[in-house]
C-alpha cells in the first residue's frame, strides 16, 4: 500500500489539456511533445535501442527519479518490445512520493494515441500496483516497480533490494522547481546502486546538477537539447 507520508499529486489542466503540478507549479512534460523528448532525452540520452539490441537471456535494469504520468515508462516499454530479444527482460524500477490518480494517469496519457495499448494495460493495472508496488507486462518480460515515498527513502530502499541500475532517467519537475529531487545526497545514493557503466540522462543541464554528479562518480557532458532546449545531460559511471 502507498505509504501514508505519500501525498496525492494535485493536477491542473491547461488550455491545450496537459498536465501541471501544482505542489512545484511546473509541467509533467514538454508542451512541444513530451513523447518525442521522452524518446530523445531519455531513451536516446542513455542509447537504450542499441543496448536492447545487445541484450540476450539478460535483465535490463532502468531507474528512474519521478514517475509522474508514467510516460517514460511507457517509452522504454515500446523500445525494449520492439529491440530486444524475446528471451530478455527489463525492470523499470521508479520513485514517486506524488502518486497521480487513475484518472488523471490515464487523462494525461489520452494525448498519445501510439501509445493505447501500453497506457491502457497500465491504467488497468495501476491501482494494483498502488498496492503492491509491482506490476508485469508483455506476458512477464517487463516488470514495473514503484516506490511510493521520499526521493532519499526510496534511494536506499533500492540498495536494500540490491538493485543494479543501468540506466538513470533523471526526471522529476525542474531543479528550480523541485530541488530536492537533485541534491548531492540523491546522487550519492544513485552511484550507490550503479556500476561501473551506468548511464544516465536528463532533460536539464544546470551546472550544479552537473557538478553534483561528477562528485558522485559520473563522467558528464553536454548533449544537444530537445525541441527549444539548447542543451542537456548525459553520464557515465566511472
Amino acid at each position: 500500500m502507498i505509504e501514508k507520508a505519500v501525498t496525492q499529486a494535485d493536477i491542473t489542466w491547461d488550455e491545450k489539456g496537459l498536465p501541471h503540478s501544482v505542489a512545484f507549479d511546473d509541467k509533467y512534460f514538454c508542451e512541444l511533445d513530451g513523447y518525442a523528448e521522452s524518446l530523445y532525452a531519455f531513451c536516446g540520452g542513455n542509447q537504450l535501442i542499441e543496448r536492447f539490441q545487445k541484450f540476450n537471456s539478460e535483465t535490463f535494469v532502468i531507474g528512474e527519479t519521478g514517475f509522474g504520468t508514467g510516460l517514460n515508462f511507457l517509452s522504454a516499454w515500446q523500445l525494449f518490445e520492439k529491440h530486444a530479444e524475446n528471451n530478455s527482460r527489463l525492470h523499470f524500477v521508479s520513485l514517486e512520493k506524488f502518486p497521480m490518480t487513475v484518472n488523471d494517469l490515464q487523462r494525461s496519457l489520452s494525448i498519445w494515441k501510439n501509445l493505447n495499448r501500453e497506457a491502457g494495460e497500465l491504467v488497468d493495472q495501476y491501482g494494483r500496483i498502488c498496492d503492491s508496488h509491482e506490476g508485469q507486462f508483455l506476458n512477464g518480460r517487463i516488470t514495473l516497480t514503484i516506490i511510493f515515498d521520499d526521493v532519499l527513502n526510496a534511494l536506499d530502499e533500492m540498495k536494500r533490494r540490491s538493485y543494479a541500475i543501468d540506466a538513470w532517467f533523471l526526471d522529476g519537475f525542474a531543479p528550480s522547481k523541485n530541488p530536492e529531487m537533485w541534491s548531492p545526497d540523491v546522487f550519492k545514493r544513485m552511484a550507490a546502486v550503479s556500476h561501473k557503466g551506468t548511464t544516465l540522462a536528463t532533460f536539464t543541464c544546470a551546472g550544479h546538477v552537473r557538478r553534483g554528479l561528477q562528485d558522485a562518480g559520473f563522467q558528464m557532458q553536454k548533449a544537444s537539447g530537445f525541441g527549444m532546449k539548447r542543451h542537456m545531460l548525459r553520464g557515465r559511471k566511472n
